[in-house]
């Protein structure tokens, strides 16, 4: 399942053929991530960080607020986006993270929607024995049956979290977009980590 979920997030985040990847020896940057442009080698040796270096995650999908834009519609709107999944983290020396993750859930319409990909979130010192809120960005795709029956989309998303030791309340904002969708949703999900 690591191999997949890491191949899926590569190519997705990298658009570029996919091979086995071997951890680096000694140091050495790994050969998979030797790209001509060093932004796209960042990228990827953080991509491949979680994957081999991360901890397991459980993701629950619950809530998905329509905001505005919506009209009348919003009542015949599922709120309740039931789901889950799994992924990695993988946290640095000053208690931010590298994520991976891949989750489905009910959309707004109760069909199901996939959505996977990369964020990296940065976090306050923990206050009160473990709280701590925490801001960011997620890169990924999702694929939806009301828009080109599945086509995959790219997003580009902010993510923001609470979190309480290993438990995370986290969020993102999904801004309406003239011909794709009617309003803006704000969609949250829970993590724990393993």
């Amino acid at each position: 399942m690591t191999k997949t979920l890491v191949k899926a997030v590569t190519v997705s985040l990298l658009c570029t053929p996919f091979a086995p990847v071997h951890a680096a020896e000694n140091g050495q940057h790994d050969q998979q991530c030797d790209y001509k442009r060093d932004w796209l080698s960042a990228a990827c040796e953080r991509v491949m960080r979680v994957a081999r270096k991360g901890t397991w995650d459980l993701y629950v999908t619950g809530y998905g607020w329509h905001i505005d834009g919506f009209g009348d519609r919003r009542k015949e709107l599922n709120p309740w986006s039931y789901g889950g999944g799994l992924g990695k983290h993988w946290t640095d020396a000053d208690g931010n993270e590298d994520v991976l993750f891949a989750f489905a859930f009910s959309d707004s319409h109760h069909n199901f929607e996939p959505i996977g990909g990369y964020a990296r979130q940065w976090y306050t010192k923990p206050v009160l024995g473990g709280l701590q809120a925490g801001g960011g960005f997620f890169v990924g795709f999702t694929a939806r049956s009301d828009v080109a029956h599945y086509l995959p989309l790219p997003l580009a998303l902010p993510i923001g979290a609470v979190r309480y030791k290993k438990a995370s309340l986290m969020g993102t904002f999904i801004p309406r977009i003239p011909g794709l969708n009617d309003g803006d949703v704000a969609f949250f999900f829970g993590r724990y980590e393993f």
